[in-house]
C-alpha cells in the first residue's frame, strides 16, 4: 500500500481576540488595589497620558499631572553641610526597625490567656485576623462564620463582644464613630448627652462649639415631635443646658479616634471596596423602576432605592495629553502613543461600566440581603448576571475575582453574592430565621417541631429532622436543655 500526501482546501471558523478586547478583559479581572499599579505602570510608559486628579495621594513623582500644586509653597536653597545632615538624619529615620508590637499579636497574646474553650478561641483569633491597624474591619463579620465547623451567629457575637473587651478599647468596630461609642460605653461614666451624640448624631459635634450643638439638638426635637410614629423618648434632651453640652465635648475629646494608633502596622491587610452600594431614603426621583443602568441605581416597587457607585478613592483620574494631541500630525511616536493610550482608556471604561451594571443585577436579585441583611441570600448564578447584563459568564466571573463590595452591612466579597446550590443558600436563611425566632422568644421552651411550624410560617418549610440538623450545627442546646 502506498502512501502519498495531499493538500486539501478547508474553511474552519475561529474566534480571535483583539489585543484591545485582551486588555479589556485584563483590565476587569484586577481589583482597585491592581489597577491603580497598572495605570501608574502606563504612564510610566506611555508619555500621551497625564493625571487630571488623584483622590489617593497628593502627588505621585512618578507621574505628570496637570496643573501641578505650587501656589503658595516657600522655597529655599539649603547648603551642602545642611542637606548632608539632613539625609543622614533621614537614613537613621528609615533604617531604624519598627519594634513596637503588631495590634494582631498583642490580640492574640489577651486571647491565649482568657479561659475560653478552642471553639471560642479558634473565631476570635479568626476575628481579630480580620482587623486593620486601625482595629477596624476589614471584611463584614458575619462572612468569618464557618458553619460547617458548627459555628454560629450566636457565638460570633460573643467572641465579637469579647475581642471588644481586649486593651485597646474601641477596636473591633466598623469605623471611628463606632469607636468612639464603644469606648464611651465601656468607660462606664459617659453622660448620657455623649452617647447619644456618638450614637448616629456625631455630625451634630461639626463645628464642636456648644450653642451651635445646642441648637441642632432643639431642631432635632423639634422634627421628632411632627413623627406620627416610630418615636424613640428623647425627653431627656428638652433639659439640656449649654454647661451639659459642654461636659458631653469634653468626654468626647477624651476619647480616641484612633487607639491602635500605638501598635506596628507590619502585618496590616487592606481590603479596598470596589462597588458601594447605598440605600436611598429619600424619594428616587427620575429613577425607573428596576434597574436603572444611566442612573446606576435599583428601584423597587415598595419603593426600596439603592445607588450604586464604582469606587474612585485609589483610582487616578486620566486623560490623553492636549500636549501630544497637538503634536498628533508631527510625530509617528506621537500617534502611536494616543492610539495605545485610547485603547487603555476604552479598557478602564468598559471595566467600570461592566462592574456598575453587574453589580446592579446582582443589588436587584439580592435584594432581600440589601433591605435585611445577612440571612436573606437568595440563589444567584454567575451565569444569571451573565445573561441579564448580556455578556459571557467568563465576564462576569472575571468582573467577580478579588473585588469587594460595602454596603451598610459591611464588606462583602462580590462571589458572595453566588449561589450555585440552592440548598446552601436556603440553609442559611433558615438558620438565620431559627436564631431570630429563638431570640425573639426567649422564654419559650420550643420544641422542633414548634420551630419548623415557625419557620414554615416565614415562609421556609423544612422538616423537623432538618431542623434539629440546623440546630445542632449551631451549637443550640435541645428545648429539654435550654
Amino acid at each position: 500500500m502506498g502512501m502519498s500526501q495531499q493538500q486539501k482546501a478547508t474553511q474552519i471558523q475561529a474566534q480571535r481576540m483583539s489585543q484591545k478586547q485582551i486588555q479589556s478583559l485584563k483590565l476587569l479581572s484586577m481589583p482597585a488595589a491592581d489597577l491603580r499599579q497598572e495605570i501608574l505602570k502606563q504612564l510610566e510608559k506611555n508619555p500621551a497620558l497625564e493625571i487630571v486628579s488623584d483622590n489617593f495621594e497628593n502627588g505621585v513623582t512618578s507621574a505628570r499631572y496637570k496643573n501641578l500644586p505650587g501656589g503658595n509653597i516657600r522655597t529655599g536653597v539649603a547648603s551642602s553641610l545642611g542637606e548632608q545632615k539632613s539625609e543622614a538624619f533621614q537614613e537613621i529615620l528609615e533604617s531604624r526597625p519598627d519594634e513596637r508590637k503588631s495590634l494582631s499579636s498583642h490580640l492574640t497574646e489577651q486571647i491565649n490567656i482568657l479561659p475560653l474553650d478552642q471553639a471560642k478561641k479558634k473565631l476570635c483569633k479568626k476575628i481579630i485576623a480580620n482587623l486593620d491597624s486601625r482595629g477596624f474591619y476589614i471584611l463584614a463579620p458575619s462572612t468569618l462564620v464557618d458553619k460547617k465547623a458548627g459555628e454560629s451567629q450566636k457565638l460570633l457575637e460573643e467572641c465579637v463582644n469579647i475581642v471588644q473587651n481586649l486593651d485597646p478599647p474601641g477596636i473591633c468596630v466598623e469605623n471611628v464613630e463606632k469607636s468612639l461609642l464603644l469606648q464611651a460605653r465601656l468607660k462606664g461614666d459617659a453622660p448620657r448627652l455623649a452617647l447619644f451624640l456618638l450614637d448616629g448624631h456625631i455630625d451634630f459635634l461639626n463645628p464642636p462649639q456648644s450653642q451651635k450643638i445646642l441648637e441642632k439638638i432643639e431642631a432635632f426635637l423639634a422634627a421628632q415631635k411632627k413623627l406620627s410614629f416610630g418615636k424613640e423618648d428623647f425627653s431627656f434632651l428638652e433639659k439640656i443646658t449649654e454647661e451639659d453640652v459642654d461636659r458631653a465635648l469634653y468626654f468626647v475629646r477624651s476619647l480616641d479616634p484612633l487607639p491602635a494608633r500605638d501598635f506596628s502596622q507590619e502585618e496590616t491587610q487592606y481590603v479596598a471596596p470596589d462597588i458601594y452600594v447605598e440605600r436611598v431614603l429619600e424619594e428616587a426621583a427620575g429613577v425607573k423602576e428596576g434597574i436603572d443602568y444611566e442612573k446606576r441605581s435599583v428601584l423597587r416597587d415598595d419603593g426600596a432605592c439603592f445607588k450604586i457607585r464604582i469606587s474612585d478613592k485609589v483610582i487616578p483620574q486620566i486623560r490623553i495629553s492636549p500636549d501630544f494631541c497637538a503634536a498628533k500630525k508631527k510625530s509617528e511616536f506621537a500617534k502611536a502613543a494616543i492610539s495605545q493610550a485610547k485603547i487603555f482608556l476604552e479598557g478602564i471604561e468598559y471595566r467600570e461600566n461592566t462592574i456598575a451594571k453587574a453589580a446592579c443585577a446582582i443589588v436587584q436579585r439580592q435584594i432581600e440581603f440589601f433591605k435585611n441583611g445577612p440571612g436573606n441570600i437568595v440563589p444567584l448564578k454567575q451565569q444569571d448576571i451573565a445573561a441579564i447584563i448580556g455578556v459571557h459568564e467568563s465576564t462576569v466571573s472575571r468582573m467577580a475575582s478579588s473585588k469587594y463590595l460595602q454596603c451598610q452591612w459591611g464588606v462583602f466579597p462580590i462571589k458572595y453574592f453566588f449561589s450555585s446550590a440552592v440548598a446552601d443558600s436556603s440553609k442559611e436563611s433558615a438558620q438565620y430565621q431559627l436564631q431570630k425566632i429563638l431570640e425573639e422568644n426567649p422564654h419559650k421552651k420550643l420544641s422542633d417541631q414548634k420551630l419548623a411550624d415557625a419557620l414554615a410560617q416565614r415562609g421556609i418549610k423544612i422538616a423537623r429532622r432538618t431542623v434539629a440538623k440546623y440546630r445542632s450545627q449551631m451549637n443550640i442546646e435541645s428545648s429539654y436543655s435550654r
